[in-house]
């Protein structure tokens, strides 16, 4: 999942210090400053304190006419720093998520693809970076409520974002008919992060506690080897954000991260791009010769 990523497609979000001031108050937008505030204190850590999201769910399958199947369980993180600089700030991010075997939860090695019947190798999601430039225009921020929409029930505020990403796909059909289902890339993301309004009043909380819950239909994952197969994939996730960081993550997912990408323990340092994606890592994936089909499935 890639929180105000993926896509990448997020809404930029201009980080501020807590707190209302006298000037504050004659500023026509400070309640729209603060609205945003309250935002980024959920989603990151405005003292610079690593943030760290993790989410558990399941992967189905989405075929016309035909019924879902519970194909994968699914662990995953985000690990963030918000970094504030003078146009605004800046949120660096890594994320990993893992494929998991549907009745242990294991973390797989390979799967047994059952619309092909073929093994395969899992390549699970290593995106480093989903970095976001947060900058936002002054005039925008009358309508931040608009661009950034939530809900206040009672004691719980929730905010929400739907995303749409459609691009061209980094796996063009005709030069990975396996492992492409389209030459654009299309996708729904949706985002609800739940924060007490209680939490949301104390100016000094720097992060605030928050729960998730995160949806999206895509296409087949690339190692699925479903070529342009009808259908789609669906993720339903929800999780929260961990007080204890990195540290606070199931003990699997620490060592798998720590025995395979261990700077996934950590946010980015610095600023780098291009963003990486599920499709663009596997292409490099891909073009370097590391991704092979079992040789079991040679006929």
């Amino acid at each position: 999942m890639r929180f105000l990523t993926t896509g990448l497609m997020a809404v930029v979000i201009l980080a501020i210090s807590s707190g209302l001031t006298a000037a504050d108050k004659k500023d026509p937008n400070a309640a729209s400053r603060q609205y945003l505030n309250d935002f980024i204190r959920i989603r990151g850590d405005l003292s610079g304190k690593d943030a760290v999201y993790y989410w558990s769910g399941t992967v189905y399958s989405f075929i016309p006419e035909e019924e879902p199947l519970p194909l994968f369980k699914f662990e995953g993180f985000n690990i963030a720093k918000t970094v504030v600089t003078p146009e605004g700030c800046q949120l660096l991010t890594r994320e990993a998520a893992f494929f998991e075997d549907i009745f242990s939860g294991e973390i797989l090695n390979t799967w047994t693809n059952p619309f092909t019947e073929k093994e395969i190798p899992v390549v699970h999601i290593w995106n480093d970076p989903v970095n976001q430039d947060i900058g936002f225009p002054e005039e925008y921020l009358p309508h931040i409520r608009q661009i950034l929409p939530s809900s206040d029930w009672g004691e719980m505020r929730c905010y929400n974002m739907d995303i749409f990403p459609y691009y061209q796909s980094p796996l063009p059909r005709e030069q990975y008919p396996e492992f492409s289902q389209n030459d654009m890339y299309q996708s729904g993301e949706f985002f609800q992060f739940y924060a007490e309004r209680e939490d949301l009043a104390k100016k000094k909380l720097k992060s605030v506690p928050a729960f998730i819950t995160w949806s999206r239909i895509s296409p087949w994952m690339p190692f699925m080897m479903m070529g342009d197969r009808p259908g789609n994939l669906l993720f339903v996730c929800r999780g929260m954000k961990l007080k204890k960081g990195f540290a606070g993550l199931p003990k699997h997912i620490k060592e798998y991260v720590k025995a395979n990408k261990p700077e996934f323990m950590a946010p980015p340092s610095e600023w780098t791009e291009p963003n990486e994606t599920s499709w663009t890592y596997f292409k490099k994936l891909m073009d370097q010769g590391f991704y092979m089909p079992l040789k079991s499935e040679e006929k």
